[in-house]
C-alpha cells in the first residue's frame, strides 16, 4: 500500500550485496546472500507526447493478476496523466476523466476493483470502480500531496507535506462522502501505510527529524520508539500487521546519506544499516518477514537498487542497466510467481520513455530466515 517517487530522483542498475549492521538490542547474526541471478526483461516501453517529454510511470501495483502502472509525462512540468494495465497478456491505456493535466505520483489499491491515485502537482485524485475511473477529489488551492492510502471504497487518507517536514496540502480524510481536513498530530504526516481502516501507521515528517504516528481507528497518537529508529529521515513505511512494519530512510554520516532501515516485531524496533551512499526510495511486501527496498545512489552517475531484505538481515539484488540509463521508481512482489516487476523510465538523447520491467527471481535467489 503505498507508494510516491520523483523520477529525477530514482536511476538506473542496482547495487551488489551489501554488509549490513544492526542495533539495539541482543546481537543478531548477519548474512549475506549472494545476488540473485541476473535476467531483468523489458516488457513495456512508451512514449507520451513530444519526443522531449520526459515519459515515465512512479508507482507499480498487482490486484488479482492484474499489474497496473501510473505515471505520465514531464513530472513537475507541463504534463498529462497516464495509466495502464497489464491483464492477460495484453497492455490497456486506461480512459481517465478529461481535461486532466500533471503527473499521477501516488496510488494506492484495497482491492481490484477499487483502486485510487492521487497526482501531486495536479491536486486531484481519481478512483477505479471496476469498470471506470472517476475524480473523487480536486483541490483549487496552491500545494501538492505526497500520498495517498485508501483501504475501501468509503476509507480514504491523503497527505501533503514535504520529506523535511514543511506542510503543503496537509492531510484530509474521505469517509465515501466528502474530505475533510485533518489536524493534530495527523496534519504533517508525509506518507502511511494501512494495517487496516482501524490500524493506519505514518510518518510525521518534522523539520528537526521525523516521527512514527499510529491510528487506532479513532484518533491518531505518536509512537515512542527509542534510538532504532531516532535521527533518521525515513522516506517511506509498509505496515502488513500490527507486528510486522518496516521503514525506509536515510542517515546523515559525514558526508554521506546512508540507507537504513527499521523493522517493527510488535515488541520492539530493530535498526538496519548499510554503508552504502543511497538515497532511500520505495517499500513493497515480498512475502513473509521480507521486504522489497528500491533506492537510488546519491552519485553524479546515479545508480538504482532494488533489493529483498528480511527481518533479519539477509539480502539478495538485481540490477537493470542500458547504455543512456534506466530510472527505477517503484516495484512489486508476485508471490504466485517469484517475479519482480518495476517500473519507472529510459533515458534518451531527448528525454526519456515510460518503462516496467520484469525479473524472475526464482527460489535460489531469495533470501529465507527459515532454518
Amino acid at each position: 500500500m503505498r507508494r510516491l517517487c520523483s523520477l529525477s530522483t530514482v536511476t538506473l542498475a542496482v547495487l551488489p550485496v551489501l554488509p549490513l549492521s544492526m542495533l539495539p538490542g541482543p546481537a543478531t547474526e548477519v548474512v549475506l546472500h549472494r545476488p540473485a541471478q541476473p535476467g531483468w526483461v523489458l516488457e513495456q516501453t512508451s512514449h507520451f507526447g513530444q519526443p522531449g517529454n520526459a515519459s515515465g510511470y512512479t508507482t507499480v501495483l498487482l490486484t488479482h493478476g492484474r499489474l497496473w502502472v501510473f505515471g505520465g509525462t514531464n513530472p513537475g512540468g507541463q504534463s498529462s496523466p497516464v495509466i495502464e494495465s497489464l491483464a492477460g497478456g495484453h497492455w490497456v491505456t486506461a480512459r481517465l476523466p478529461a481535461r486532466l493535466s500533471e503527473f499521477i505520483s501516488d496510488a494506492s489499491a484495497p482491492g481490484s476493483s477499487d483502486i485510487w491515485a492521487i497526482s501531486s502537482y495536479g491536486r486531484y485524485v481519481l478512483r477505479w470502480d471496476g469498470a471506470r475511473w472517476r475524480l473523487v477529489g480536486r483541490w483549487q488551492r496552491a500545494g501538492n500531496f505526497s500520498g495517498i492510502v485508501a483501504t475501501s471504497p468509503r476509507n480514504a487518507w491523503i497527505f501533503g507535506t514535504s520529506p523535511v517536514g514543511y506542510r503543503s496540502l496537509g492531510t484530509w480524510h474521505y469517509d465515501g462522502r466528502s474530505w475533510r481536513r485533518v489536524l493534530g498530530a495527523a496534519a504533517d504526516i508525509y506518507r502511511a501505510s494501512a494495517v487496516s481502516g482501524r490500524d493506519v501507521w505514518g510518518i510525521e515528517a518534522g523539520r528537526r527529524g521525523d516521527s512514527i504516528l499510529r491510528f487506532d481507528g479513532r484518533r491518531w497518537h505518536r509512537l515512542w520508539a527509542g534510538r532504532a529508529i531516532s535521527a533518521i529521515r525515513w522516506n517511506d513505511i509498509l505496515a502488513e500487521s500490527a507486528r510486522n512494519v518496516w521503514l525506509v530512510g536515510n542517515e546523515p554520516a559525514s558526508d554521506r546519506s546512508l540507507l537504513v532501515l527499521a523493522h517493527w516485531n510488535g515488541g520492539r524496533w530493530m535498526r538496519i544499516v548499510t554503508p552504502s551512499s543511497a538515497l532511500a526510495g520505495q517499500l513493497a511486501e515480498a512475502g513473509a518477514d521480507r521486504v522489497l527496498v528500491t533506492a537510488t545512489s546519491s552519485s553524479l552517475l546515479p545508480t538504482g537498487l532494488v533489493v529483498l531484505v528480511t527481518s533479519t538481515g539477509r539480502m539478495a539484488s538485481a540490477a537493470i542497466a542500458s547504455s543512456l540509463g534506466n530510472g527505477i521508481s517503484d516495484a512489486v512482489f508476485d508471490p504466485s510467481t517469484d517475479a519482480i516487476w518495476a517500473s519507472g523510465g529510459t533515458l534518451t538523447s531527448l528525454g526519456g520513455n515510460a518503462a516496467v520491467w520484469m525479473h524472475m527471481w526464482g527460489t535460489a535467489g531469495v533470501p529465507s530466515d527459515a532454518h
